[in-house]
């Protein structure tokens, strides 16, 4: 069985070549995203049965359909959304996941960019290095005692709540599947999104990326929240409208916003202008509007590692050799995606 890696480094290389693998495959390794594959990467890749992939990776079907016998996708961390899942199903394609790798990471990411923002921990440091003493300009704000809106009250969503709950906070929290034990143990109180923007101080993003909340923060959103409101976002980059952010952050409605996930991020975290001519005119558009976005000084933008602890590595690694060795073995990744 043929499998393909990619978004690889030596690392990772090294991790999976380890007599890891199941026996009886084959694995191929590719520094480079599926979409991004040459024509000489792809004729030895074209008899792929597996592919593997991280949050790099963009498969529509005009990509997927460059390996006739592919039977498992399997995704290298929770979210999935960049996959064309229909295509799958309709190929008998089956994905799998990472689920819960990052839950306790990615949470406690989002705090510590939330204190960086309201704090002024990284501007006050940039000053420093630079001889600047700017006592009265970096003042910041307490935490305890404020209002927390958090959206999406998954496995990170939920431990991001705890965690704030315990700086003396008000949790407000939307989800359309909430979690009774979080109301129950008095550390949040579910309400509308409506509510959440005219209450909150600050605002954290916990939801997946789907076609119903593409960005759901927006011009329209914004206009509801608190003049003075902080952002968070370590979910997904298509959950806020870039254009519409920059705006309120330049304008001042929103005080500050701490982004480790940026619409149409890929050609900015990986550096590279030969991208660009394969991207469409609005990738462009929004490369720049994030290049902007980096310059404002209320803004804090960390390039997708809120997952990126050593624990929480080995666990997608580990999670990710699970599947590919039940699927060997059974023809069922462990941990399926529902198509």
């Amino acid at each position: 069985m043929q499998m393909v890696f990619c978004d690889t480094d030596a690392r990772l290389r090294k991790f999976f070549t380890s007599a890891r693998l199941p026996k009886g495959t084959k694995a191929t390794f590719f520094a480079e995203s599926v979409q991004d594959l040459s024509a000489e990467q792809l004729s030895k890749a074209k008899g792929a049965e597996v592919l593997s992939l991280f949050t790099y990776s963009r498969a529509p079907a005009e990509v997927l359909s460059r390996f006739p016998k592919l039977k498992l996708i399997c995704q290298r961390s929770t979210g999935f959304n960049a996959i064309d899942l229909a295509y799958c199903k309709k190929r008998g394609i089956k994905v799998a996941n990472v689920a819960g790798y990052g839950e306790v990471t990615v949470a406690e990411f989002s705090v510590g960019l939330l204190l960086d923002l309201v704090r002024k921990i990284g501007s006050s440091f940039y000053k420093i290095k630079h001889g600047i003493v700017d006592v009265a300009g970096d003042t910041g704000r307490d935490i305890n005692g404020k209002t927390v809106g958090v959206i999406g009250t998954g496995a990170i969503g939920a431990h991001f709540a705890r965690l704030i709950h315990a700086f003396g906070t008000k949790v407000l929290a939307y989800d359309p599947f909430p979690n009774p034990k979080l109301e129950k143990d008095g550390v949040l109180k579910y309400t509308t999104l409506d509510e959440i923007y005219r209450k909150s101080d600050f605002i954290s993003l916990h939801a997946p990326a789907t076609d119903k909340n593409y960005q759901m923060i927006n011009e329209k959103a914004i206009a509801k929240m608190k003049k003075g409101v902080y952002i968070v976002n370590t979910a997904r980059g298509q959950l806020i409208d870039t254009v519409a952010l920059y705006n309120a952050l330049k304008s001042g409605h929103v005080a500050g916003a701490g982004l480790d996930v940026l619409d149409h991020e890929n050609i900015m975290i990986k550096n590279d202008i030969s991208l660009l001519p394969r991207k469409k005119a609005d990738t462009i558009f929004y490369s720049l509007v994030n290049k902007m976005l980096v310059q404002l000084p209320n803004v804090v933008i960390t390039p997708h590692i809120a997952f990126n602890s050593e624990e929480a590595e080995q666990r997608i690694l580990l999670g990710t050799v699970a599947n590919l060795t039940d699927f060997v073995k059974t023809g069922e990744p462990k941990y399926s995606v529902s198509l």
